[in-house]
């Protein structure tokens, strides 16, 4: 069936958002590994109303967004790169991680399933999680006095 791209992108916000309210409020505070699992969801289920295979959870990408997400809590910064200038692609080099196209995103708000929602609403965070050249992602989610801290670093 072939729907128009802004009624396909509303009726998966839809779903997408009845997905997230459909988690309990305990499940939320279960801790990381349980935001983790449901932010793949939340890509995963992007990219297969978007004809796309899933993004496969990469274990040295999600040591990489965890490492950047603690650092950008323990030294209060908010940004892609850090304080010295090394970006995500500098922090893969560094860790001899190999890939031919790479991106991330961002994010700090109440809990996972907030950020996820907010991921699908961003036209920037939305075209990472839809990206076709993607295969593996790293997530790293970290609680912090401001909220809850995620990193997301993709790769091919």
């Amino acid at each position: 069936m072939n729907i128009g791209r802004s009624r396909a992108a509303t009726v998966f916000a839809l779903v997408a958002l009845g997905i997230l309210l459909a988690i309990s409020p305990a499940s939320r505070a279960a801790g990381a590994d349980d935001d983790v699992a449901l932010l793949l969801h939340s890509v995963n289920a992007a990219r297969t109303l978007n004809h796309l295979p899933p993004l496969r959870l990469d274990g040295r990408l999600c040591r990489l967004a965890r490492e950047h997400a603690v650092d950008m809590v323990t030294r209060n910064y908010f940004d892609h790169s850090t304080p010295e200038g090394y970006s995500p692609f500098a922090r893969m080099d560094a860790a001899h991680y190999r890939y031919g196209y790479a991106g991330e995103n961002l994010a700090v708000d109440r809990g996972a399933a907030e950020i996820a929602h907010d991921f699908l609403l961003s036209q920037e965070h939305r075209a990472n999680l839809l990206e076709a050249h993607y295969q593996r992602i790293g997530i790293g989610a970290v609680s912090a006095p401001v909220g809850e801290v995620v990193v997301e670093d993709f790769s091919d």
